[in-house]
C-alpha cells in the first residue's frame, strides 16, 4: 500500500511538473512567425487569422493602423468608413450620457429607478447606479426564457414590461449579471430627464461635441452598411429598436475612436467622472465592471474594455488602456470571429508582449 501510495504521489508530481514546462513552452504567443513593422505583424495576424471587419489602433492620439478585411456586403468589401450595427459598444454612450446629466445635477446615480418607473417591481431598492453597472438584478429580457422576438419593432416601455413583475436574480448592488433590460431603462431615464428622445440627445450630446458624422440610428436604403453573417450566411433579421439604449448605434472604427478620443480629452464629460466610469462598481468572477465599461487587468495594464454582439451576425470588441493612450477597435460582421480574442492579441503585438493563452479571455 505504502509503495502505491508513492507511486500515485511520484506521478502526481511528474504530472505536474511536465504540465508547468508545458505551460512555460506552449502557454503564451510571442507572435515570432510575424515579420515585419508593427503594423506589418498586425497584418500579418489578421490575415492568417481570416478575419472579416473591420479594425483601428490609435497609440497617443495618433492612427496607428486601419484596415478592413473580407466583405461587408456583396460586392462592398470591409474598409474603415464601413457602417456597422455597434450592438452593446453602444452601452458605453448610454453611460456616457446619463453621466452627463448627472454632472449637470439633473439627475443623481443613487436616486431610485422608482422616481422614473414608479410600477417597477423593487424599484425603491434599485438605483440609477445599479442600472449603470449590472448590478440591479433585473433579469435581461434577451434571456431565452423570455422568448423575446427582435425581429419586430418594440417601444422600450413594452421591452421593460417583458420583465416586469419577474423576481430579481439577486439583491440589488450585491452581484454582477449583464442586463440589457437595465440600459433600455437607462435610455428611458435620458428620455425623462433631458425632454429629448434618446437618440437625439445622443446626437447632439455626444456624436456633434465628438465630430462623429458617419454615426446614426437608422441607415436608409440606398447607404451602403455592413450586412451581419453567422458562418457566411446572411444573419437573422433584428429591428435596430429591440435593443434600444442597449445597442442600437450605427457607426463605423474611424467615428469610434473619434468618441474614444472625445472622452480622452474631457469632451464630453470631466475627467473626474471618466475615473468613476473606469471604476469598479460591480464584480463576480471572472467579470468586473463599472459604468459603461468592463474594468480590466490587460498584460499588466489597467484597462477598460467592452464586447459587443448582434444575434444578426455582428460581433464586436474595444480596450482602451488609458496609460498607454492605447485604443484597440475590432468591428467583425461575422458571428463566429472571436473579436476579443483578435482583440487581446492586436494588443500584444502593439505592445510587444507575449500573450499568455488566459489573457486571451480576461
Amino acid at each position: 500500500m505504502k509503495k502505491f501510495l508513492k507511486f500515485v504521489s511520484i506521478t502526481i508530481v511528474v504530472i505536474v511538473i511536465v504540465s508547468i514546462v508545458a505551460l512555460l513552452l506552449f502557454g503564451r504567443n510571442n507572435h515570432s512567425d510575424l515579420s515585419g513593422s508593427v503594423s506589418e505583424k498586425i497584418d500579418q495576424y489578421l490575415t492568417n487569422e481570416k478575419f472579416q471587419g473591420t479594425v483601428l489602433i490609435a497609440k497617443e492620439g495618433e492612427v496607428l493602423f486601419t484596415k478592413g478585411y473580407g466583405l461587408a456586403a456583396t460586392d462592398l468589401p470591409n474598409s474603415p468608413s464601413t457602417l456597422y450595427q455597434i450592438a452593446s459598444l453602444s452601452k458605453t454612450f448610454t453611460a456616457v450620457a446619463v453621466m452627463q446629466l448627472a454632472e449637470k445635477e439633473l439627475l443623481n446615480l443613487d436616486d431610485p429607478i422608482s422616481q422614473y418607473f414608479p410600477d417597477f417591481s423593487n424599484g425603491e431598492t434599485i438605483t440609477i447606479s445599479h442600472l449603470l453597472s449590472h448590478s440591479s438584478g433585473i433579469p435581461d429580457y434577451l434571456k431565452a426564457n423570455f422568448e423575446f422576438d427582435y425581429s419586430k419593432e418594440w417601444n422600450p416601455n413594452d421591452i421593460v414590461n417583458t420583465v416586469s413583475g419577474t423576481e430579481l436574480e439577486f439583491a440589488p448592488g450585491k452581484s454582477f449579471s449583464y442586463s440589457n433590460t437595465g440600459y433600455v431603462m437607462l435610455g428611458l431615464i435620458i428620455e425623462k430627464v433631458s425632454g429629448q428622445p434618446y437618440g437625439n440627445y445622443i446626437e447632439e450630446h455626444i456624436f456633434e461635441p465628438s465630430n462623429m458624422f458617419s454615426s446614426m440610428f437608422t441607415v436608409s436604403a440606398d447607404i451602403p452598411k455592413a450586412e451581419g453573417h453567422v458562418e457566411g450566411k446572411i444573419g437573422p433579421l433584428m429591428h435596430n429598436s429591440a435593443a434600444y439604449a442597449a445597442g442600437d448605434i450605427i457607426s463605423t472604427v474611424e467615428d469610434l475612436e473619434l468618441f474614444y478620443s472625445a472622452l480622452r480629452n474631457n469632451v464630453l464629460i470631466s475627467k473626474e467622472t471618466s475615473e468613476l466610469m473606469s471604476t469598479t462598481h460591480a464584480k463576480k468572477f471572472p467579470f468586473e465592471y463599472g459604468y459603461g465599461w468592463y474594468t480590466q487587468d490587460i498584460m499588466g495594464k489597467k484597462a477598460v474594455g467592452h464586447p459587443g454582439g448582434y444575434p444578426s451576425g455582428f460581433r464586436h470588441y474595444v480596450t482602451r488602456l488609458n496609460d498607454e493612450e492605447l485604443t484597440v477597435i475590432v468591428l467583425s460582421n461575422e458571428m463566429t470571429v472571436n473579436s476579443k480574442r483578435i482583440n487581446r492579441h492586436l494588443t500584444s503585438i502593439v505592445l510587444q508582449k507575449p500573450i499568455w493563452i488566459w489573457e486571451e479571455k480576461l
